[in-house]
């Protein structure tokens, strides 16, 4: 790289609400659209799988930045999990699998975790953020009328901490905006970290 470049990043993630957190912030970002497999490996516990999957978005955004000749922007990836009896839940298929999902949420406690890379040349690093997040006992009836939002489509665990379901969390213990999907204080650390390393060079 003949020019660094700190002021700006790419996120490599399509979630509108890491591009929420961001703003609010301040940070100037560009996004950039990201697809790759994401499925849990034979044996492969859920804390290797969520910084697996962040750090391979990594490699690949890299890889799509030299490969158009983009500007070389620091690469800002994440990957947020919720995770009940060591289970990844994921993302729902359907309703009918979100329905299940919140039902083994109902009255327990689950973990919530999201794994961050930023990437920038040489400086590849990779961190985890994990929250316990309680849930209140739901009804059939407080289920399927947070379904009828379609607000739990393309989130994992089937809820948004920052939608209706709200209502249904008692507490956390952890940070909020890493529920969300985007946990600002360790990204501000990382960001610091990339800082320390290119002045060292």
């Amino acid at each position: 790289m003949t020019k660094i470049r700190l002021n700006k990043i790419y996120l490599a993630s399509k979630s509108p609400r890491r591009r929420e957190l961001l703003a609010q912030i301040g940070v100037d970002f560009e996004v950039l659209a990201i697809d790759i497999p994401e499925e849990v490996a034979i044996g492969e516990g859920y804390l290797a799988y969520s910084q697996r999957i962040s750090h391979e978005k990594a490699l690949a955004a890299w890889e799509y930045i030299q490969q158009h000749n983009l500007p070389a922007y620091p690469v800002l990836t994440a990957d947020t999990e919720v995770v009940i009896d060591d289970e990844v839940l994921g993302k729902p298929s359907d309703d009918k699998a979100a329905f299940e999902m919140l039902r083994k949420l109902s009255g327990r406690r689950h973990l919530a975790l999201t794994s961050m890379t930023l990437k920038y040349g040489e400086f590849d690093k990779t961190v985890t953020s994990e929250s316990w997040v309680y849930f209140d006992t739901l009804s059939d009836e407080d289920i399927n009328a947070y379904l009828a939002t379609g607000n739990h489509r393309d989130k994992s665990g089937s809820y948004g901490i920052q939608s209706f379901a709200g209502q249904f969390i008692q507490k956390i213990d952890g940070c909020f905006y890493s529920i969300m999907g985007l946990p600002l204080n360790t990204f501000r650390n990382l960001r610091k970290d990339l800082e320390l390393f290119i002045h060292a060079k």
